[in-house]
C-alpha cells in the first residue's frame, strides 16, 4: 500500500491538476515557429509517434448531482459544529450530538493495545466513528468523570488481532461542547443573512454550485480519459523518455528530503525496491509522454499555440484558480509543469466544447443553431462530426 501511495503521489504530475508535480526542467520543449512545444518532435514527425483518437464529437455525461434537504441540513450541522462552545456548568451531562473531549485507553486482556489510545480527543457523541457502544457509553457522562466501556470490535474490523475481541476503554471526560441551536439569532451573529429560510437558501445555492463545478470536472476528466484511451502512442522520444525519468527520480529524492532522510532510508520506509523504482519510473515517464504528445497532436492539428488569444485566456484563468501569477507558478513549478498544465486544461475545454454532452441542457440549444444558415465554419465541422 505504501508503495502504490508513493507511485500516485509521484504520478500526479500527469494528471490535469498537477502543476505543483513537475519537475524544473524543460529539456522536452522546445521554441519553433508554433511556439513552445510540450514535446521534443518536430510537428513534421509527430505522426510517427501518436496515433490519435477520435477526440470531436464523442459523447460523454455531465451527470450534476441534485443537492436534497439531508445535504442542506448536513452543511450546517457541519458548520455549527466549529461554533460549539464548551459548558460551564458541573452538572452537565453529555447528550447526543455533543462535543466531548475525551482521553481514552483501550485494552484487551489487560494490555493496552496499539491505536487504542489517545489524549484531548474531539469526539461527535452519535457520529460513528468508533465502535458500537463507545459513544453511547458516554451519554450522561459529566466533566471529569472516567468510565470504563466494556465493548467488543465487530468481527470484519480491519486489524484479525482484535477483530471480534472483548475489550475496555477507559475514558475521561475533560470537557463538553455543546452545538448551538439554528435560531434567527444564530443566523444574524454568524452569516450575512437575517433568517434561517434565507440562510438555508444560501447554503444550498452554494452546494449546487460545488456539485456542478465536481460535474464539469468530472465531464472533463471523462471525455480527455476517453481521448487518451482511444489514441495510441507508437513510440517513445528518447529524449523525452530520459527527461521525464530523471524528473521522477528528482522528486523521489525531493519527497525524501522533505521526509529527512536519505533517499536508501526513504525507499525503504515506503517498501519500495531499487527494481520497483526502475520499473515505476519507466510508468512515469510513459505515462507523461503519451499526454504531452497527445495534447501536442492536436494541438498541432487544431493549429493551437501557447502564445495565442485562448492560450492567454487560459493563463488568466489559471492564475485567478491558483491565486498566484504565472511568474510566480514558473518560478516555484517550473516552466515546463505550467505550460502542460495549461495546454491540457486548454486541450480538455476545447474536447468537451466539441463533445456531444448527454445531460447538458445547453447542448440541445445548441444543436438546435447548428441547423441554421447562419452558423460559422467552425459550428458546421461540429454538425458534421
Amino acid at each position: 500500500m505504501k508503495r502504490k501511495a508513493c507511485i500516485l503521489l509521484l504520478s500526479l504530475c500527469v494528471a490535469c491538476t498537477a502543476a505543483g508535480c513537475g519537475g524544473k526542467g524543460d529539456s522536452a520543449s522546445e521554441n519553433s515557429a508554433s511556439g513552445v512545444r510540450l514535446v521534443s518532435v518536430t510537428e513534421k514527425k509527430m505522426d510517427d509517434y501518436v496515433k490519435l483518437g477520435g477526440y470531436k464529437g464523442i459523447i460523454v455525461e455531465n451527470a450534476v448531482m441534485d443537492v436534497t434537504d439531508e445535504d442542506v441540513d448536513y452543511q450546517i450541522e457541519n458548520t455549527m459544529s466549529m461554533s460549539a462552545e464548551e459548558v460551564e456548568d458541573p452538572e452537565t451531562q453529555i447528550e447526543d450530538g455533543d462535543i466531548a473531549n475525551i482521553d481514552y485507553e483501550g485494552k484487551k486482556d489487560g494490555v493496552a493495545f496499539d491505536g487504542g489510545t489517545a489524549e484531548d480527543y474531539d469526539l461527535s457523541i452519535g457520529s460513528g466513528q468508533f465502535i458500537d457502544g463507545f459513544e453511547d457509553g458516554l451519554i450522561g457522562a459529566k466533566k471529569g468523570e472516567t468510565r470504563d466501556l466494556n465493548l467488543t470490535f465487530p468481527e470484519d474490523y480491519n486489524s484479525e488481532e482484535l477483530a471480534g475481541q472483548e475489550v475496555v476503554f477507559t475514558v475521561t471526560v475533560n470537557a463538553i461542547k455543546r452545538v448551538p441551536e439554528l435560531t434567527e439569532e444564530w443566523v444574524t451573529a454568524n452569516s450575512e443573512y437575517d433568517s434561517i429560510d434565507a440562510y438555508r437558501q444560501s447554503v444550498r445555492e452554494d452546494l449546487e454550485e460545488s456539485n456542478e463545478e465536481m460535474a464539469e470536472s468530472t465531464l472533463k476528466n471523462t471525455a480527455w480519459n476517453q481521448v487518451l484511451t482511444d489514441s495510441e502512442i507508437t513510440e517513445y522520444p528518447d529524449e523525452d523518455l530520459k527527461a521525464a525519468k530523471e524528473e521522477y527520480n528528482d522528486s523521489m529524492n525531493s519527497y525524501a528530503e522533505q521526509m529527512g532522510q536519505s533517499v536508501e532510508e526513504f525507499l525503504k520506509a515506503q517498501g519500495i525496491t531499487q527494481e520497483d523504482v526502475k520499473e515505476d519510473s519507466q510508468q512515469y515517464a510513459e505515462n507523461k509522454i503519451k499526454q504531452n504528445l497527445i495534447v501536442q497532436a492536436i494541438m498541432d492539428k487544431e493549429g493551437f499555440t501557447m502564445e495565442d488569444e485562448d492560450a492567454k485566456k487560459a493563463e488568466e484563468q489559471m492564475e485567478s484558480d491558483y491565486g498566484m501569477t504565472i511568474e510566480e507558478m514558473n518560478e516555484q513549478y517550473g516552466e515546463a509543469a505550467v505550460k502542460e498544465t495549461l495546454a491540457l486544461t486548454r486541450i480538455m475545454d476545447f474536447i468537451v466544447d466539441n463533445a456531444k454532452v448527454e445531460g447538458d441542457t445547453d447542448t440541445s440549444d445548441e444543436e438546435d443553431v447548428v441547423d441554421t444558415d447562419e452558423e460559422d465554419a467552425g459550428d458546421e465541422e461540429k454538425a458534421e462530426e
